[in-house]
């Protein structure tokens, strides 16, 4: 008696994966960022941030493309992330390249204004203070902005305002960090 052949694949390794997304293409005041990127087809992706897994999707059937939003926010700060693939017979692929993302959902301090001159024959005063270093500073006057500047390294900002007619004004600032995150107003 001659028995049937049988035919037999034997598969042993996957191959890494590949996050396409870039770290400058996220929003960095979003702790819940979603991750894109590529693996073997219908494999399932696991997202992890150091050691700690963030979830897991389907990479598709056909293209292998993924897309994963992480299950718990990501910490303040920076969070170094990467994939791994396991195939439909738990073959195990090694790490991804790790995607840098840097977090930031906290809103710049309260700027403040230093300038003490109350009065002033200037139509165009220059206004003086101190916020979060690096942020957006926005002069307003009744809620309309009236001038903006960046806060140097040290946190002290200077506005020219554009020129006021004679009146009296209450003026305040707001500081808009690199994230977006907008201060209260001073």
């Amino acid at each position: 008696l001659q028995s049937e052949s049988i035919s037999l694949t034997i598969d042993t390794s996957i191959a890494k994966p590949v996050i396409t997304t870039a770290s400058s293409d996220l929003d960095q005041s979003d702790a819940t960022p979603t991750i894109e990127g590529t693996a073997e087809a219908g494999s399932t992706v696991e997202l992890f941030n150091g050691d700690v897994s963030l979830g897991t999707t389907t990479a598709d059937a056909t293209t292998g493309i993924f897309s994963i939003t992480p299950s718990s926010e990501l910490s303040e700060g920076l969070n170094s992330l990467t994939v791994k693939a396991t195939d439909a017979i738990n073959n195990v692929s090694a790490a991804s390249s790790a995607l840098s993302i840097t977090v930031d959902t906290t809103a710049p301090t309260q700027p403040a204004i230093t300038t003490t001159t109350t009065l002033t024959s200037d139509a165009t005063p220059t206004i003086e203070g101190t916020a979060e270093a690096g942020s957006t500073v926005t002069l307003l006057s009744g809620g309309v902005e009236i001038g903006t500047t960046t806060a140097n390294g040290d946190g002290e900002f200077s506005i020219t305002t554009s020129t006021l007619a004679d009146s009296n004004y209450v003026l305040t600032v707001k500081a808009t960090d690199a994230a977006g995150n907008i201060s209260d107003v001073s």
